[in-house]
């Protein structure tokens, strides 16, 4: 995983209007540039520990795991008045603002998700957190176009079901925006977690869902 993952491959723009995630990132995240190497060491780490016994052998990983979580929790951004606007016209300072915190919030809930003995956080509240942050997001912005991790990563621990409407909708604003059939195997694969823990999977997850069928991870 890194900041372009997205549960279903997405090819670099092309005359199906789709989007080079890599590029939209760096354009709208240029930031947080500092925060992507953190994002890169949960995901490796997320990696070694994620659905395994821990052994004496993975403690160099655990003590790397409570690292990545310290930093990512102090990580912040420069000061407001530093940043230079987004490129894109329809991408305000402030999208781009709220887009990295939304990124730092769903690398932390993905590293909680992959480790849960890290402990002392509640996985609701920060997918709450997450949603709420998306949501103050214009649904014509610019930026909507590297918001598909972060929506499906907070997506699939809601259950309320006001809350999966608000989830449903705002990946319908991404897929008006992308115009790519990828975010609708994305959204295919968001009902398919609701349903398993409506069916008493609480432990259900969008990266284990993804692995069983056989799903790749775009690295951008």
């Amino acid at each position: 995983m890194s900041p372009a993952s997205s549960p279903i491959p997405t090819d670099p723009r092309s005359p199906d209007g789709g989007y080079n995630l890599h590029n939209e990132i760096d354009s709208l995240l240029g930031c947080a540039e500092d925060l992507f190497p953190l994002i890169a060491r949960m995901s490796s780490v997320s990696n070694r520990l994620s659905e395994k016994i821990i052994t004496q052998d993975d403690i160099p990983a655990v003590e790397e795991a409570i690292k990545v979580r310290d930093d990512l929790v102090a990580w912040q951004l420069p000061e407001t008045y530093t940043l230079l606007p987004s490129s894109d016209q329809h991408c305000s300072l402030e999208d781009v603002v709220r887009t990295a915190e939304v990124y730092r919030l769903t690398a932390l809930l993905h590293l909680y998700r992959a480790f849960p003995p890290l402990g002392g956080i509640n996985i609701p509240t920060l997918a709450d957190q997450i949603l709420n942050c998306l949501l103050l997001i214009p649904r014509d912005s610019g930026s909507l176009c590297i918001h598909i991790w972060p929506l499906m990563a907070a997506g699939c621990e809601h259950t309320d079901p006001i809350k999966r409407i608000l989830v449903r909708r705002r990946f319908e604003d991404i897929r008006e925006t992308l115009k790519v059939a990828n975010v609708d195997k994305a959204i295919e694969l968001l009902v398919e977690v609701w349903d398993r823990k409506d069916a008493g999977d609480m432990n259900a997850g969008w990266a284990s869902l993804a692995r069983e069928r056989g799903w790749h991870l775009l690295l951008g």
